[in-house]
């Protein structure tokens, strides 16, 4: 029984990653969106908030047509999952080329929120922020 506890949580970090992962790499709103819950609450990095798809989609390929190149890399997940729901925090680093080949790297720090509904994780809650001054983007923990 504990065993099967075990696997479960381990299944269901990794698909909770995943999904990270995933929404990182989109490139578009309908794929940035596509493990939302339809009414799901979403904070953005400019002074933005939503709820709902549709706003969302629409402000996603607004700034991604803004985009000549964007990388993402994950440098810290944190995970915390309890029953039905999950919670991802990650810090990323965002290097952009802008479509007038401005370049800018930024840090961004992210909070997912998942539930867990017919055996599949939707995201009801999103809050990005990119910290302001020079941060690099490491955290600094006492925890061993």
């Amino acid at each position: 029984m504990q065993t099967q506890i075990k696997d479960d949580f381990e299944k269901d970090k990794a698909d909770l990653i995943t999904i990270v992962r995933e929404m990182t790499e989109s490139a578009s709103g309908i794929e940035s969106t596509k493990h939302w819950a339809k009414d799901a609450l979403w904070f953005d990095i400019p002074p933005f908030a939503s709820k709902g798809i549709a706003p969302a989609i629409k402000m996603f390929d607004s700034v991604f047509k803004s985009f000549k190149s964007c990388k993402i890399t994950i440098l810290n997940t944190e995970v915390i999952i309890s029953n039905e729901l999950g919670v991802v925090c990650t810090v990323q680093k965002a290097e952009i080329v802008f479509q007038n080949d401005i370049s800018k790297t930024l840090f961004i720090r992210e909070t997912d929120c998942f539930k867990k509904l017919n055996d599949n994780w939707q995201l009801f809650h999103q809050h990005a922020s990119v910290p302001t001054g020079e941060w690099d983007g490491k955290i600094i923990s006492d925890v061993g």
